[in-house]
C-alpha cells in the first residue's frame, strides 16, 4: 500500500500497512512520530508488505519533518536482518510497556535495534576488503586478478562485508565546482539559552545539512551548504555573527578547503587493533611529515560545465560508490530526476578525470565502537603534521579549513584514552590555538544534497537563491 497525498502529512503516521501496527503506540509529537515512522517502514520492508517504492515513497516523507536534520535516517538501506527486526519489535514493546513516548526515548529505542554485534571477519573477506580500501571502486575482475579468487567469490564476500560488518563504499565531493561551499560552524551554547529553541532554528534554515549536539559534551557543530559563493557568503557570514553574539559563547566557522577519509587495516591482526606506532611519539618529525600525507580531495573553485544534473550523480555516488550507473539512474528517477545510465557514465567519468570526487571506504563496524570528533584551530605547517599522524589511526575523516582541521576517528574502545591523549596533547603545542572534542559520537549523517537543492534553480553557474535566504537570524529570535 502506497502513501497517500496530504499537505499535512507530516505531522501524521506515514500511510503503510505492516503486520506490526498494533504495536505502535499513538503520539502527537512530531520529532517522536519521525522515529516510529522509521521503524515502521523497516518492519514493512522486512515482512514485505512494504514494496521498496513505496518505502522510499515513505523516506521521502520523513525528510519533511525537521527532525530529519538532527537524524538523517534512511531505514530503505539498513540491511533486512532478522536479528534487527526482532530488536526494533522488542524495543517497541519496551516503550509502550513502560509509556517512554519521549523523542530521546523514542530515538534511542530506534539507534540503539541497529547495533551491530560483533562478527568475526574471515580470511577471504578481510583480504577483499584490504583491496577495496586502497581502491573502493576497483572491478570485480580487477580485484579477482590481484586476489586471485573468482569474481563471484568476490562480490559474495562483499555481500557479508556489507551485512556483517557494516562496511560502506562512499566518497567526498567538491562542492565547490557546482558553486556551492560547505560550511561548519562549532559552537557551545551560553548559560541561558535553550538548546531546542536554536536546534528549531537550524532544522528550519533551508541551508543546514547537518546538526549534531550530545548531552556529554558543551561543544556541538552545524554544517551548512551555501550556494552562490562569491554574491551569498557575505550575507551568511554577518548573520552567523549576529546569531553567535545572542546565542554562543564560543563560535568558530571553517570554510572547507579539502577533504580526505582513511582506514589503516595494517593495524588489524587476528580479530583485534593494534595500537598506531605514532600514539607513543606523535608530531616529532616534522621534515618528513609532507611524505607521509594522504591523498586529499582540494576544493578547486566553480567549474561551469558541472551543473544540477551532475551534482544529482555525484550525491547518489556518496551513498554507494560502487553502484553500477544504471542502479545510480533509477534511484535518480524515483527522486524525480530523468538521467539514464549512458548519462550517469559520462559524469562519472567526468567527476573522476577531474578529480572532483574521492571515494573511501568506512569500516567502523570492525569494532572501532569508539567515535571522536576534533576541532583543531592550527596554522598550516600544524595542519599537516596533525594529518601525517592521524592516517595511521585505525579510521579517520578530515575537513581542512583556513583555520585548521576538523578530524573525526574511529578506534577500539580499549585504545580510546591513548588515541584521545594523542589529541589533547596539541593543546600544549606552538602553533594550536585551540582543540575541541566532541566525545562518542561517529561522524554523523546529513540531510542529502539532493534535498538541500531541491528547490534551487540552476542557471549558467548560478542558482536561483539570493543573499536574503542565506540569512540564518531570521529563523531564530533576535
Amino acid at each position: 500500500m502506497g502513501l497517500k497525498d496530504s499537505p499535512s502529512r507530516k505531522n501524521k503516521p506515514i500511510d503503510i500497512e505492516t503486520p506490526y501496527d498494533d504495536l505502535f503506540p499513538e503520539v502527537n509529537e512530531p520529532s517522536v512520530q519521525f522515529y516510529l515512522d522509521a521503524m515502521r517502514i523497516y518492519l514493512g520492508i522486512c515482512a514485505g508488505s512494504v514494496s521498496m517504492d513505496d518505502a522510499l515513497e515513505a523516506v521521502e516523507n520523513l525528510k519533511s519533518n525537521p527532525e530529519y536534520v538532527s537524524y538523517p535516517t534512511n531505514p530503505t538501506i539498513v540491511p533486512i536482518n532478522e536479528g534487527f527486526k526482532n530488536k526494533v519489535i522488542e524495543n517497541l514493546k519496551t516503550l509502550s510497556k513502560f509509556n517512554l513516548l519521549t523523542r530521546d526515548s523514542v530515538r534511542s529505542a530506534y539507534t540503539f535495534a541497529f547495533l551491530m554485534e560483533e562478527t568475526p571477519i574471515t580470511k577471504t573477506d578481510f583480504d577483499v576488503l584490504k583491496v577495496l580500501a586502497i581502491n573502493p571502486t576497483i572491478s570485480l575482475v580487477n580485484a579477482s586478478e590481484i586476489l586471485q579468487m573468482a569474481p563471484r567469490t568476490i562480490a559474495r564476500s562483499l555481500d557479508r562485508l556489507r551485512d556483517r560488518h557494516l562496511v560502506r563504499f562512499s566518497a567526498i565531493l567538491d562542492y565547490t565546482a557546482f558553486n556551492i561551499q560547505s560550511v561548519m560552524l562549532f559552537f557551545t551554547l551560553r548559560d541561558d539559552i535553550d538548546w531546542a529553541e536554536v536546534e528549531q532554528g537550524f532544522s528550519n534554515y533551508g541551508f543546514t545539512k547537518s546538526l549534531l549536539k550530545t548531552t556529554m559534551t558543551d561543544l556541538g557543530y552545524a554544517s551548512f551548504m551555501i550556494p552562490n559563493i562569491d554574491r551569498n557568503l557575505a550575507a551568511f557570514h554577518d548573520s552567523i555573527r549576529s546569531v553567535s553574539k545572542t546565542y554562543f559563547d564560543y563560535s568558530s566557522l571553517h570554510y572547507q578547503k579539502g577533504s580526505g577519509a582513511r582506514s589503516n587495516l595494517s593495524l588489524f591482526e587476528d580479530g583485534t587493533w593494534r595500537l598506531a606506532e605514532v600514539v607513543d611519539s606523535p608530531f616529532e618529525d616534522p621534515a618528513h611529515d609532507i611524505d607521509k600525507l594522504p591523498v586529499l580531495l582540494i576544493c578547486k573553485g566553480m567549474q561551469p560545465e558541472f551543473g544540477a544534473s551532475e551534482l544529482a550523480v555525484g550525491a547518489q555516488m556518496q551513498l554507494n560508490v560502487r553502484a553500477p550507473p544504471s542502479k545510480i539512474s533509477m534511484n535518480l528517477s524515483t527522486l524525480g530526476w530523468d538521467i539514464d545510465a549512458r548519462r550517469v557514465a559520462q559524469v562519472i567519468h567526468k567527476l573522476n578525470n577531474r578529480s572532483l570526487i574521492l571515494p573511501y571506504v568506512l569500516v567502523s563496524g570492525l569494532g572501532l565502537t569508539s567515535n571522536f570528533c576534533f576541532e583543531i584551530v592550527c596554522n598550516e605547517a600544524w595542519r599537516d603534521r596533525i594529518l601525517s599522524t592521524i592516517v595511521t589511526f585505525p579510521w579517520t575523516m578530515y575537513y581542512l579549513s583556513p583555520r585548521g582541521i576538523i578530524v573525526w576517528t574511529s578506534v577500539p574502545a580499549n585504545h580510546q584514552v591513548e588515541y584521545y591523549q594523542v589529541f589533547r596533547a596539541l593543546q600544549q603545542m606552538s602553533g594550536v590555538d585551540v582543540v575541541q572534542p566532541i566525545m562518542t559520537i561517529s561522524q554523523s549523517g546529513s540531510r542529502s544534497t539532493i534535498d538541500l537543492t531541491r528547490n534551487w534553480e540552476y542557471d549558467g553557474g548560478v542558482w536561483n537563491v539570493s543573499p536574503e535566504e542565506v540569512d540564518l537570524s531570521q529563523y531564530l529570535p533576535p
